[in-house]
């Protein structure tokens, strides 16, 4: 049993179908949003150390991969969808260039926080209605040792209010009915 089907939508693995997890509990960066979030970030993600994090069925990070990033780690604490997003880099031909860590996200960002310098880009996608887990995620993003100009990109709910931040610096907004992508800079 699946999930809703979504598709890569460019690069060398463009239109092959990604398995998702069934029901409700995540829910897959939509076709739309995710052909938005990397027609901004453009032809930087070519050669990129992607991390995508609350990676749920890995959509962003592989992604990331098909058009053009160098590796993607993909941290998610269930299990189950730890597996499909394994699956996922395999159907996709990806599997030589990403690793799957199951694991809390706000647990592994502060046990390695030291290992982020080497991302460029920054992927955040937690539950919609889990403010706390993404206030976390990014007030521990902004205090840790990012590379230069790295990018951090966090897709939430509109009406999710985001933590004051210290060293991230937002740099764009762009809305897609009721989801949010909001952009940051490092430092």
């Amino acid at each position: 049993m699946s999930g809703p089907a979504t598709r890569v939508t460019a690069g060398s693995s463009r239109g092959r179908l990604l398995k998702t997890p069934p029901g409700r509990t995540t829910r897959p960066t939509t076709s739309l949003v995710r052909e938005a979030l990397f027609n901004i970030i453009g032809d930087s993600i070519r050669g990129a150390r992607v991390i995508d994090l609350f990676a749920g069925a890995g959509t962003l990070g592989i992604e990331a991969l098909s058009r053009g990033a160098a590796w993607a780690t993909f941290v998610e604490r269930d299990r189950t969808c730890a597996n499909i997003v394994a699956e996922n880099l395999a159907a996709t031909g990806f599997a030589q260039q990403g690793d799957v860590v199951s694991a809390d996200a706000i647990g592994w960002l502060r046990a390695h926080a030291g290992d982020l310098a080497t991302y460029n880009l920054l992927l955040l996608d937690p539950p919609y209605r889990a403010g706390e887990m993404l206030s976390a995620a990014l007030e521990g993003l902004d205090q840790a040792p990012l590379r230069e100009q790295a990018l951090v990109v966090v897709e939430h709910s509109r009406s999710q209010a985001l933590p004051p931040l210290q060293r991230l610096t937002q740099v764009r907004e762009r809305d897609y009915g009721s989801t949010r992508l909001t952009f940051f800079r490092y430092p």
